[in-house]
């Protein structure tokens, strides 16, 4: 049977764990079928902890993984379920848009020598 659990990496006192499908008969840090994501629990932002490959991880429970009582507790806090019989389990995973700065409005920015910046030649 296949499994979603925990894969431990990291080092004394700095736990850091793999999400991944497994075999339920390989060992803790056995080989995986698929890595679905990662979760840090010593990073402070709670919503930066885990990160899921959403629509992977609903693929794997569409075809009868079971995840371990750890991974199904961090699925439902991040809301992720089984696709019911039926329902395509592809998720649009597009990241939201990082802002950028906007620089100063107070003038704009133009190197030297460009052509916005030279005086056309006077015609007499």
């Amino acid at each position: 049977m296949v499994r979603i659990r925990m894969k431990s990496f990291g080092r004394r006192h700095r736990p850091f764990f793999r999400i991944c499908a497994m075999d339920s008969r390989t060992g803790r840090d056995g080989t995986a079928i698929e890595e679905l994501g990662h979760y840090d629990p010593m990073v402070r932002n709670a919503d930066a902890r885990t990160v899921l490959k959403v629509s992977r991880i609903r693929y794997w429970l569409s075809v009868g993984a079971q995840p371990s009582e750890k991974v199904a507790a961090l699925l439902k806090a991040k809301n992720v379920t089984k696709p019911a019989p039926g329902e395509d389990w592809k998720v649009d995973e597009t990241p939201a848009p990082v802002a950028t700065p906007v620089p100063s409005a107070t003038a704009p920015t133009v190197p030297a020598g460009s052509p916005s910046t030279e005086t056309p030649p006077a015609t007499a």
